[in-house]
């Protein structure tokens, strides 16, 4: 009852926070746009206004007042409706041109895609309510327990948004003491919500904004891809494939009989993974396509709001996932280039200096933050994927020697990991060598496809000193592929409208291609689904009876902690309790997950050390005060079974709860500071 009453402020939160704001905004610049892109298009531009304002409101240390921000909209609506409204639209049916795109796009207002594109939210709603991962995790039991299923990813969202309900700009909650150097916009979003409405985080995080995102994100796909094909059912299918369409890995794993992932298993570049994983990959697709829908729109009519549009999207994307935004912007700085060379077209130009214009104080940011925090190195290393997919499939003995791995292994591997994107393939290396003056934005999407293929498979992008950790590399070939199919579909297409015009019924050969192309691609995401259904497993491994449930004296110490602890606090927790302290509590740890990419590698062993010698003088019965100075540790929680209570408590330490399993500890600070070394 609770989480439906929370579902309801939610949408009333929704309609007030994102297209509210986006609506207004899109009446004042009189644009022109069907149902389904003005609705997209407002919501998307209103959850980048409203987390702005929060940004800006809490930044000034009046987090308190942005319920206003809501409210002020409201009140503009109100203000319109009573007085100007009618003559606002007067005014913008004057200025509508009424051509022919006007109609084209009142045409489209009627295609009954849009059923078709609902039934496609619809089952990804569904696949979040099946998944433990989302709506059934962190959620009360009959019994007073805790269900959970341990995905380090949620821990540290749900923790980022904690953090930024009380503190802008975020320190690191995972590692206290840093400012956050990771990009924050997707748990901007929960915090805003969470601070007008009154919303948790943690509900946020799981359950309502997943399900805005996944929406917003569909919606924005299959407004561009619409617009791309002028066709809704095509679009219908293009968003189908870009959720739910994966490689060709399904082919190996029968054959292997493979029981683990087979996306992950043998070419290691999944798509669907990401989007269903509590990444801000899903946010940021819904940015990318919204973005692209604007570009293409400026390049149409040449209108400096569509230019202004865009360069905020592309920029807003820096926020939610900095490599996406680093991506199209390197596509977009490249077809610049060669546009404004071989045609004099200064378009694509414009768009890519303002996007750099306004996005200049964000990279600024995010240089220094690389610099001074965890220092993001690049590497060349090819051969990385292709080499293991070699050993996977038993070749890497069969084939050597350069003239092997290019000839034969490279294009299995592209073959394996495009899937029926492959089939694209013709028509983007056509638009990239063979531009043309009117085809701009189809020269930016084909070096998209193509440079993100070549980056990850030539670089290693890792952590400075972490050669071994996971390869951010991974992640220009994964948005190349959501963007190639575009072109696949075009293809597919193009050869439906080639049948047709041989006397086919359209009917039956548009069934007939749409089944194929979903035949052939989703086999590895049905196989994905099935072993993240289980909620007894993580990534293919059991998961404990312990790590499934948080118990009734788990939660009553995250209980105290809720009631006792100021927010941003630092606790230093035991076994078991460092996932609940960053889920249900403001506070933040002195280590945590994925903090090692986060701080330099230095200042990470040195913590790690510590935290290490603090815990094994601590179970020896001595308590070390180092780490709880340097750290600025408030509260010290452990368990009574595996940490343990030394027999004598230094006086700088006080109990203050217990029960018949944990015990928590305060750090009277003004004692450490007694026998702190002099320098």
């Amino acid at each position: 009852m609770q989480i439906f009453f929370g579902a309801c402020l939610f949408f009333v939160a929704v309609v007030m926070l994102a297209y509210g704001p986006g609506k207004l905004l899109l009446l004042l610049l009189k644009r022109t746009l069907s149902p389904v892109e003005d609705f997209t298009l407002a919501c998307v531009l209103g959850l980048v206004a409203s987390g702005l304002a929060y940004w800006l409101i809490a930044f000034a240390h009046q987090a308190h007042l942005y319920v206003l921000w809501p409210l002020a909209i409201t009140a503009v609506f109100v203000y319109l409706h009573a007085g100007k409204w009618k003559s606002l639209f007067g005014q913008f049916e004057k200025l509508a041109p009424h051509n022919e795109e006007t109609e084209e796009t009142a045409r489209r207002s009627r295609d009954r895609s849009g059923l078709a594109v609902a039934g496609i939210v619809a089952l990804g709603v569904m696949v979040l309510a099946f998944l433990p991962l989302y709506y059934t995790n962190l959620t009360r039991r009959a019994d007073g327990t805790m269900r959970v299923h341990p995905v380090p990813d949620v821990f540290l969202h749900i923790a980022i948004a904690n953090e930024l309900t009380h503190t802008i700009p975020p320190q690191a909650p995972v590692f206290s003491g840093h400012p956050l150097t990771y990009h924050y916009g997707m748990d901007l979003s929960a915090a805003m919500f969470a601070n007008a409405p009154g919303l948790n985080t943690r509900d946020l995080t799981l359950r309502f904004v997943p399900t805005l995102f996944l929406a917003l994100s569909i919606l924005s796909v299959f407004c561009f891809s619409r617009s791309w094909l002028g066709s809704g059912c095509f679009g219908a299918l293009v968003v189908f494939l870009v959720f739910f369409g994966e490689d060709f890995s399904f082919i190996p794993g029968l054959l292997q009989r493979e029981k683990g992932d087979w996306s992950v298993r043998y070419f290691s570049v999944p798509t669907v993974w990401s989007l269903f994983y509590t990444n801000p990959m899903l946010p940021g697709v819904g940015l990318l396509f919204a973005g692209l829908f604007c570009l293409q729109r400026y390049l149409r009519e040449r209108s400096g709001v569509w230019l202004l549009l865009s360069a905020v999207l592309f920029v807003a994307l820096m926020e939610v996932k900095i490599l996406t935004a680093a991506h199209v912007m390197c596509s977009l700085g490249f077809a610049a280039v060669v546009y404004l060379l071989l045609f004099r077209n200064a378009d694509l130009f414009k768009v890519a200096a303002l996007t750099a214009a306004l996005g200049a104080p964000l990279v600024l940011s995010v240089f220094l933050g690389n610099k001074n925090g965890g220092e993001i190195t690049t590497a060349f290393d090819p051969w990385l994927y292709v080499s293991h997919m070699m050993e996977v499939l038993g070749m890497k003995s069969c084939l050597t020697g350069v003239v092997a791995l290019t000839g034969i292994a490279l294009p299995i591997y592209l073959v394996g990991c495009l899937g029926l994107r492959v089939i694209g393939v013709p028509a983007i290396l056509s638009a990239l060598f063979r531009p043309d003056r009117q085809s701009g934005l189809r020269f930016v999407l084909a070096f998209f496809v193509v440079i993100g293929v070549v980056i990850t498979l030539t670089c290693r992008i890792t952590p400075a000193g972490w050669a071994h950790k996971y390869n951010n590399g991974g992640w220009f070939l994964a948005q190349s592929k959501y963007v190639a199919w575009i072109f696949a579909v075009e293809v597919l297409q193009t050869l439906y409208r080639h049948v047709v015009a041989r006397g086919v019924r359209p009917g039956p050969i548009a069934g007939l291609i749409a089944v194929s192309a979903v035949a052939l691609s989703v086999p590895a995401t049905v196989q994905h689904f099935a072993l993240e259904r289980d909620p007894y497993h993580l990534n293919g491994k059991p998961l404990g009876k312990e790590l499934q449930s948080y118990s009734l004296e788990t939660l009553s110490v995250i209980d105290f902690l809720t009631k006792d602890a100021q927010a941003g606090d630092i606790v230093l927790p035991g076994d078991n309790l460092l996932a609940p302290t960053l889920a249900l509590t403001k506070c933040r740890v002195p280590l945590g997950y994925y903090s090692y990419g986060m701080v330099a590698l230095s200042d990470y062993s040195q913590r790690e050390t510590a935290e290490k010698e603090f815990w094994k003088a601590w179970r020896l019965g001595t308590v070390q005060d180092g780490l709880l100075r340097e750290a600025e540790v408030r509260y010290v929680a452990v368990s009574k079974r595996t940490e343990g209570v030394p027999a004598k408590i230094p006086s700088a330490l006080s109990e203050v709860f217990e029960n018949s399993q944990f015990a928590v500890f305060k750090v009277r600070r003004e004692s450490l500071s007694e026998t702190a070394p002099k320098p």
